[in-house]
């Protein structure tokens, strides 16, 4: 009887462990799915070479965490950064009904919240930190981000200060393609 009720806790406290929604610092387990879910609104952004899902985000062709920033401290928005492993948290994301990508984010001056600015051809991907009646993002598939219902056209490009940020469309010599996807699980963390 107690090996029952003991398996029986077990089993209920990993199904609920696998319900919760990902958060910036939740790292879901090897067998959670890397696509987001209705239960779960919230996300993490990667760039990847590949367009298709991988439940694993850190086999996914070039994969790499992203984190808003601000690259330039003379401008009022911030932009996504490629991060390399070694990152101690991640932000996560969500949809608004807004077709925007909303994150919270903590500075030294309290927490907010960030909506992405439309996006516009040639210019990075910009989070603005006021509530946004209309964007022009969406999920396609489930996973792929897409701006105005198209996935190709994200590209990463690297700026003067060495940063490899994230653009639409982005053109140039330092520029390369990418997809934009939103999966549930950290990529190249350590479990």
């Amino acid at each position: 009887m107690h090996i029952s009720i003991v398996l029986f806790t077990i089993y209920i406290t990993t199904s609920l462990a696998a319900a919760l929604p990902a958060s910036a610092t939740y790292a879901a387990p090897p067998s959670a799915p890397a696509l987001p879910t209705a239960k779960a609104p919230e996300f993490f952004l990667v760039t990847s070479d590949q367009s298709e899902p991988s439940l694993n985000t850190s086999v996914l062709r070039g994969v790499s965490a992203t984190t808003p920033f601000q690259d330039d401290p003379l401008t009022s928005y911030l932009v996504l950064r490629l991060l390399a492993s070694g990152y101690n948290t991640l932000p996560a994301f969500n949809f608004t009904t807004a077709h925007t990508l909303s994150t919270l984010l903590s500075t030294g001056r309290g927490t907010y919240t960030y909506d992405t600015a439309p996006v516009v051809s040639g210019q990075q991907l910009q989070f603005l930190r006021q509530n946004r009646t209309a964007g022009n993002i969406g999920l396609k598939d489930g996973y792929l981000v897409s701006v105005d219902g198209q996935t190709v056209g994200w590209t990463v490009c690297k700026t003067t200060r060495g940063s490899e940020l994230l653009y639409w469309k982005g053109v140039g010599a330092n520029c390369r393609a990418t997809f934009l996807q939103a999966v549930r699980g950290a990529p190249y963390r350590k479990r």
